[in-house]
């Protein structure tokens, strides 16, 4: 029998009994809008902590220190960890705080003690710092070219005022709602970066900065409000000429207290930090955080699509319900057939396919009715929850599960009918009224 004549006959079949196969199909529908409304509340849930956790921080970032004074983390170390496959880049976020580096305009009136970075010049870049203005640190930069952050000239102070006049906050007037410009302008104005001497006898380290770029504020990096960027070999070099101008001893190795690791994908981002532990080195990153918060999302889940999912078993029963009856009905009909020559795979198929297409019916407008469902819920809701709005999130793998489920379930249900069915003589069968 052709695939074509076993589909007519199962059209013709559930067509017979419309009430009855709307009423089975019905009970899919509401199974499979259970379930895929419910997963796609886990699955909301999910985004949510992952958007939650992204606003206070890179979820592929990793923080390596070294406290312990061993001197673990320097260049060698660096250049291991950036050979760990998923690794993006790594850069140390060197500070020589011996050096207490300063800002000053020429005339000095105006200072500014910022914190100072010391990192690969391609750093910034690939670490996702966002640029207002300006251009990146690269290779070939003019000498102790800069990247500072957005209110970077708001970390100047008038050395000729005293108090709170001696400083301008980036933050609006309460009275008039406006923000006051800074004392300096890093466009126009001419710096000194400068170190002074430690000894009466030593002498002040100064150069002249170049400012290239400004980062974008970004309240998870909190450097790129006020701190400064600038190539960790220039900075080295800085810290040798200080100490040859006041007498201090030269460091054979440079060591570094923290050094940040970016990974390609967040999924590596658990067995990158774990190969770095056990390099002896401390880490710390979002994905502590992130995977309890996944784990209470899929135990949300598990719990709501375990309660939908009842609701589908109940459908199923009916569904098997359903096709007893109709083999029970159409037993004469099974006779006749056995009798003009039917295979016994076909009757069985048959039998599976009408299982089969309930199940797929149901399915269907299950699919539709839950995308309505999580539309009102999104509208209503959504704007309490986060994650963009949606309470409810029904991505597309979730669609084909939920189809491919409630065909299974329908196939495997009609299963023990269909088998009944062939097992039917085929004498007895004509006879039966």
């Amino acid at each position: 029998m052709r695939i074509s004549d076993l589909l007519a006959i199962c059209y013709r079949n559930l067509t017979r009994r419309k009430l009855r196969t709307a009423l089975t199909a019905f009970g899919v529908v509401i199974g499979v809008c259970s379930i895929l409304v419910m997963i796609s509340i886990g699955i909301g849930l999910e985004r949510y902590y992952d958007d939650m956790l992204a606003s206070w921080g890179d979820l592929t970032m990793i923080t390596v220190n070294d406290y312990s004074g061993k001197g673990a983390l320097d260049d060698a170390t660096v250049a291991k960890i950036q050979a760990i496959p998923g690794v993006e880049i790594a850069t140390p976020f060197y500070q020589p705080w011996d050096l207490g580096l300063q800002f000053k305009t020429k005339d000095g009136r105006y200072v500014a003690s910022p914190q100072i970075y010391g990192v690969y010049p391609a750093a910034l870049e690939k670490m996702g710092f966002e640029l207002k203005e300006g251009k990146y640190l690269h290779d070939g930069d003019k000498p102790y070219s800069l990247v500072v952050g957005e209110n970077f000239a708001y970390r100047f102070r008038d050395t000729k005022r005293k108090g709170d006049k001696s400083r301008v906050d980036p933050y609006p007037d309460p009275v008039t709602g406006k923000i006051k410009d800074p004392f300096v302008d890093i466009k126009k104005d001419k710096f000194i970066l400068f170190a002074p001497a430690q000894k009466e006898n030593g002498k002040d380290l100064e150069v002249t900065p170049v400012f290239s770029g400004v980062l974008k504020k970004n309240d998870a990096n909190w450097e790129t409000s006020e701190g400064v960027f600038m190539d960790i070999n220039e900075l080295k070099d800085l810290v040798k000429k200080y100490n040859k101008l006041n007498g201090l001893p030269q460091k054979k190795t440079i060591t570094y207290e923290e050094v940040r690791v970016k990974c390609v994908e967040m999924d590596q981002v658990a067995a990158i930090q774990k190969e770095i532990e056990d390099m002896g080195l401390s880490c710390w990153s979002m994905e502590s955080n992130r995977q309890a918060m996944q784990e209470q999302a899929r135990m949300i889940q598990l719990v709501l699509g375990g309660l939908a999912a009842i609701s589908l078993f109940v459908a199923a029963i009916g569904i098997a319900n359903t096709m007893v009856m109709s083999i029970i009905e159409r037993t004469r009909e099974i006779g006749i057939m056995k009798v003009i020559g039917a295979e016994v795979g076909n009757i069985r198929t048959l039998f599976l396919m009408e299982a089969g297409m309930i199940g797929l019916i149901g399915g269907v407008v299950g699919v539709i009715l839950s995308y309505g469902v999580s539309y009102l819920l999104n509208y209503f809701a959504g704007g309490f929850f986060g994650a963009g709005g949606q309470i409810s999130v029904i991505p597309l793998w979730l669609v084909l599960f939920a189809l491919a489920f409630s065909i299974l379930v329908g196939v495997l249900f009609g299963f023990l009918p269909a088998n009944r069915a062939v097992k039917i003589s085929a004498l007895e069968a004509i006879k039966h009224d």
